[in-house]
């Protein structure tokens, strides 16, 4: 694998409380479960507003907003670059200290079950370009995070969201499946 550039954005993970329906035999039934997911936090705002508490002051209400993309990508000489119509926000500060974790990546790290891939993607849509600017370009990396599913065959798997259901069982989303081949680095997010 060789050096390429490194990612400015901050993988995190978050999670929400959910309710699923599981299938036993010809029965379905409700269980509690958790639904996590692993973005790249590309923006954050803070929003200040004034709510009128019925005396004569008024008070001031703030909410933080953080805002989350599954997957950067970067072209030769060109910035880091995203889907704009892909952007996730989480708002409430509360919500963010409780449901959301900051990811650090390892170079190396003995088990690997959430990593972060960086490798050369042709299918990445980019942004607006003239028909010259685009036959100019070269393959784009893709930074993508998540949850590594296996690795066989000359193929890497790995998942951006999965849901856990009381007891334990583990169900995948948003799977990609990657050529070894095209991976240029790869790093563990704990």
């Amino acid at each position: 694998m060789s050096e390429v550039a490194k990612n400015p954005f901050k993988p995190l993970e978050m999670w929400d409380n959910t309710m699923v329906t599981m299938k036993e035999g010809d029965e379905k039934k409700n269980v509690d479960a958790k639904h996590y997911r692993i973005r790249y936090l590309v923006g954050e705002s803070e929003d200040k507003r004034f709510v009128d508490g019925g005396s004569e002051e008024i008070s001031a209400f703030s909410e933080k907003t953080l805002f989350l993309i599954p997957s950067i990508h970067r072209l030769t000489g060109d910035p880091f670059h995203y889907d704009h119509g892909r952007v996730e926000t989480v708002s409430g500060t509360d919500r963010i200290s409780e449901q959301t974790k900051e990811l650090r990546r390892h170079a190396a790290c003995e088990e690997h079950k959430t990593i972060e891939v960086i490798f050369e993607s042709p299918g990445v849509e980019c942004c607006a370009m003239t028909k010259e600017e685009a036959d100019k370009k070269q393959v784009p990396l893709q930074y993508l995070a998540g949850y590594l599913l296996g690795k066989n065959d000359g193929l890497l798997k790995i998942a951006t969201s999965k849901t856990v259901v009381d007891g334990g069982h583990e169900y995948f989303e948003n799977i990609h499946i990657i050529p070894e081949a095209t991976i240029k680095q790869m790093a563990c997010l704990e």
